[in-house]
């Protein structure tokens, strides 16, 4: 049998040895434009950084609502303190290499207010799919427009649409997240389309912020931004070994903006985008736990069990 100390050293040692090639590819990508790339950002505005922030902060904020949505589609609502607390504080497990320690940070936070394990990480899960559907259909309908998205043609674009569309079918999504959870998902298709509706605010708050920070914003590039930080983000859970995508996102930005940017422009955009979003996940998190630590535990431990509730309740409003 295989000693688990050593097998954790060589797993280790490959996440590093796997960053440390990204980061050299991304710095010969980069070569001969290390001057550009300093000078745009320097030239980036504070009001461009202030509106791109607030840009990522929204965004950040409506996949809470979606991720408690989910939760409460499962029979199990937290107070909207309590619950963001749990997403935000949970959602920092990203920048651990894996990609799976997010979803382990939720269930034991989410444990603490009575909500069983496999029902969080099967919510987290679902949460990940609806992530990656949602970026196929943005990918896909922006391909199909004819707008530029690297190789993709529109028959890839379509292609994309209609995975999307099968992988969001209640039938499909509830049967999945039911084997995790061990309970049924009650999702229709009124809550996935509020569910997608969220994402969809949620990929345009964030590619608003790519064109806010752009060295001359103009709003016509916005789907092809979406389609760029969408594509960026599914690499990044691909490339499960690179915490929260660092690196594999980076490098697939500045390849999808630099036939409008210049090569420059892109990298800084893509270097300050990284920058706003780890920001902001910090901040939320504190945020969160700050406001929920001056909540009042009550006696005991409640379970968080609430039976009659459904998804389309909460996209409705808020959490």
């Amino acid at each position: 049998m295989a000693d688990p100390t050593r097998r954790s050293r060589w797993v280790r040692a490959a996440r590093w040895l796997f960053l440390g090639v990204v980061l050299a590819g991304a710095l010969l990508a980069f070569r001969g434009h290390g001057d550009e790339i300093v000078s745009a950002i320097g030239s980036t505005s504070v009001a461009s950084v202030g509106g791109a922030s607030a840009l990522v902060l929204a965004g950040l904020g409506l996949t809470s609502v979606a991720w408690l949505a989910l939760l409460r589609g499962f029979g199990h609502r937290l107070p909207g303190g309590i619950g963001r607390s749990v997403f935000f504080v949970g959602q920092l497990g990203k920048y651990v290499p894996g990609g799976v320690w997010s979803i382990g940070a939720h269930a034991h936070l989410a444990r603490d207010h009575g909500v069983p394990v496999r029902v969080t990480a099967s919510t987290s899960l679902t949460f990940l799919g609806l992530n990656l559907a949602t970026a196929a259909a943005v990918v896909g309908v922006v391909a199909c427009a004819g707008v530029d998205v690297g190789p993709l043609t529109r028959t890839t674009g379509a292609v994309l649409c209609l995975a999307a569309l099968v992988s969001l079918v209640p039938a499909v999504v509830n049967r999945l997240a039911g084997l995790v959870a061990g309970v049924q998902l009650g999702l229709r298709w009124l809550d996935v389309v509020g569910l997608v509706a969220l994402m969809a605010l949620t990929w345009a708050s964030y590619a608003g912020a790519v064109v806010v920070l752009s060295p001359e914003p103009t709003w016509s590039v916005l789907p092809a931004a979406a389609a760029a930080f969408a594509t960026a983000y599914a690499v990044g859970v691909a490339i499960v070994v690179a915490p929260a995508g660092v690196g594999p996102r980076e490098v697939t930005l500045v390849a999808l903006l630099s036939p409008m940017l210049g090569v420059g422009a892109a990298g800084a955009v893509a270097v300050l985008v990284r920058v706003l979003h780890t920001g902001a996940d910090l901040l939320l998190a504190l945020v969160a736990w700050a406001a929920a630590s001056r909540v009042p535990s009550p006696a005991g431990r409640p379970p968080a069990q609430n039976s009659s509730a459904v998804v389309h309740e909460s996209v409705a409003g808020d959490p």
